[in-house]
């Protein structure tokens, strides 16, 4: 991980009476990061949020965002965030537009006269230019939803925090958010954001933490997360002949005969490229040799065994 630290947790825990909602979690999110954090509904992702913003505080551990702690210097960290957590409130007989212009004006933004460019340019970035001059009132729950992400951007934030920020919206809307994200994390924005959602975060998200039950189970870069499990699937319509010359070979074996149309490998250090060259040079005829990979289901799976709550 390069770049300075955003954000740092040591032993984030946060207990309500008997129940721990938050046991002992380490985060560590770098500058730059586009930083997902996993877990089922339920898992204490938004009450680590919301101790990571200092809207709630912890029962014990640290928390410290732009190097600074938090809640005791939320006054220096807070004007530098942007933060969407558990939906968006707007006054609802007020325009989009005018929601803005009022959130804008409550905190420690740019000049004043600069306010009205200010909101018309995150309205065009979360597509709702259109619908500005609607009252609230008439916005769908996605279109409410992109409002709050042009709040959170309002004032150009280095960390954006984000609590499920593609809920009630269309798979169109889901992409556009995506792009959103990735250009700013492009330009440097530290984008966090929390998703119960396998296929969100496997999609764009360079690093990924996964809590369970209040616990931090894993946290690295998804590729790293996403890495080859030493098994290839080999599709031949030889598929007794190709195990009988990976049987032959020292190291490979037959793992499972899923299909008629053939086999599972595990390689013991064999590359894929020189199982390959054995087959067709024993004359199997090779349709195609994939080299198998988890995905965040199976990594969440193996991890918790938990089959119930996380989405793809």
């Amino acid at each position: 991980m390069s770049g300075a630290t955003v954000i740092r947790t040591e032993g984030l825990t946060k207990r309500y009476g008997g129940l721990t909602a938050v046991d002992g979690v380490d985060l560590e999110v770098a500058e730059g990061d586009l930083f997902g954090f996993l877990g089922p509904n339920g898992s204490g992702k938004t009450t680590t949020v919301r101790m990571l913003l200092g809207l709630v505080f912890a029962s014990s551990g640290r928390v410290e965002v732009l190097g600074r702690e938090m809640p005791a210097r939320s006054a220096e960290v807070l004007p530098r965030v942007g933060a969407l957590v558990e939906g968006p409130g707007f006054y609802p007989d007020r325009s989009g537009r005018r929601n803005l212009a009022l959130i804008d004006a409550a905190g420690p933004g740019g000049p004043r006269h600069d306010r009205r460019s200010r909101v018309e340019e995150v309205l065009e970035r979360v597509g709702l230019a259109a619908v500005g001059r609607r009252p609230v009132k008439a916005y769908s729950t996605g279109m409410r939803q992109r409002l709050g992400l042009a709040a959170a951007l309002l004032r150009q934030p280095r960390l954006l925090v984000l609590d499920e920020p593609t809920n009630g919206l269309d798979p169109q809307g889901i992409r556009e958010v995506r792009t959103l994200l990735m250009e700013l994390a492009e330009k440097g924005t530290t984008v966090f954001l929390s998703s119960h959602l396998l296929a969100e975060v496997e999609a764009f998200c360079q690093r990924a933490a996964i809590v369970h039950r209040g616990r931090l189970v894993a946290q690295d870069r998804v590729d790293t997360l996403l890495a080859p499990t030493g098994m290839v699937w080999v599709e031949t319509p030889d598929v007794d002949q190709a195990e009988a010359v990976v049987w032959g070979l020292a190291g490979p074996s037959v793992v499972e005969e899923d299909r008629r149309d053939g086999l599972r490998v595990r390689l013991d250090g064999m590359a894929p490229e020189d199982l390959n060259a054995r087959l067709v040079g024993s004359g199997v005829r090779v349709s195609e040799l994939v080299r198998e990979r988890l995905n965040l289901e199976e990594v969440f799976l193996r991890l918790t065994g938990d089959t119930t709550h996380v989405d793809r």
